[in-house]
């Protein structure tokens, strides 16, 4: 197929559920060997096809890919779990042996690991801290702050990646095509839960690369297709904090939770999704008061 046939088709998002499906394998499978050959069968293509359509939908090729979430998470390891060794956190990422490892880590943040950890030291979540806020006062008071175990929770969601920090209308957009598209067949109730998830870890993503997946909770078996994607938020435990913010206070949340709470707790973070939950807002709220601000629980995930 000519690659103009395939940005037709991509035009049209027909290849978009099953690059969503394979990025969402590798991420929970990144300690495993990620070979094109078995990543394609996941999705019916031949490997060359396969990998020709992931790197015209993510603007970058399946080695690069998974490479880069490699080191990455490496990165917010060495700094979340400071007393991890290195050689543990380089198997735990995929790499067969520490020297590969090493050589990979230098080249893509010209340091070693042991001096990324002593240089940096701990870890921030500065990606979610929009730079009109960076210096400016941080304190933003939780309603409350407590630790859940959450089960597995099955969602479908939309997928955006580049910058998005401080985009409210983007925020907008995505939620309101989830909507729709669970509106229509059926898929909302009283018991649904809505969620955005921050894919990349640490602030060693560049922000063209950076990925969110606005998300609904649903039960059973649901077809999806085209941009709608299906994938499950993994047990665990998480500190959450209960915050009611106004747009320009997401980051503050966020900085609260991953500097104040985190640091003075007995807990390490984990290396599972960050996300928020939007909880069913109070009747009893002031109707104008609502609108000016939302009341939105920041998991992080710890252990």
């Amino acid at each position: 197929m000519a690659d103009i046939e395939v940005v037709k088709l991509l035009d049209k998002g027909l290849y978009l559920e099953q690059i969503y499906k394979v990025q969402d394998y590798i991420e929970r499978n990144i300690e495993m060997p990620l070979k094109a050959e078995a990543l394609s069968r996941l999705v019916g293509f031949s490997p060359f096809h396969f990998q020709r359509v992931f790197s015209l939908v993510t603007g970058e090729s399946l080695h690069s890919f998974i490479k880069r979430i490699r080191l990455e998470k490496a990165a917010y390891l060495l700094l979340s779990d400071p007393s991890r060794s290195i050689l543990d956190i380089a198997l735990h990422v995929g790499f067969s042996n520490q020297a590969s490892f090493a050589k990979a880590f230098k080249s893509r943040f010209e340091m070693s690991a042991s001096q990324y950890r002593k240089n940096k030291k701990t870890y921030s979540k500065s990606n979610f801290l929009p730079k009109r806020i960076v210096n400016q006062d941080m304190n933003v008071k939780p309603l409350s702050i407590e630790v859940k175990v959450e089960h597995e929770i099955q969602v479908i969601y939309v997928r955006y990646s580049g910058p998005y920090k401080g985009d409210s209308q983007l925020f907008t957009s995505l939620f309101e095509k989830l909507y729709q598209w669970a509106g229509q067949r059926q898929l909302i109730n009283e018991k649904s839960r809505w969620f955005v998830i921050y894919h990349d870890q640490g602030d060693e993503t560049d922000e063209d690369a950076l990925r969110l997946s606005v998300c609904l909770s649903v039960e059973g078996n649901v077809a999806v297709g085209g941009s709608i994607g299906l994938m499950c938020l993994p047990e665990g435990k998480y500190g959450v904090g209960r915050f009611k913010v106004n747009a320009q206070e997401y980051g503050k949340a966020w900085y609260h939770m991953y500097t104040e709470w985190i640091e003075n707790s007995p807990y390490t973070l984990d290396d599972r999704y960050a996300f928020e939950h939007y909880p069913p807002q109070s009747e009893e709220e002031d109707v104008q008061e609502s609108l000016k601000k939302q009341v939105v629980e920041i998991y992080i995930p710890i252990q």
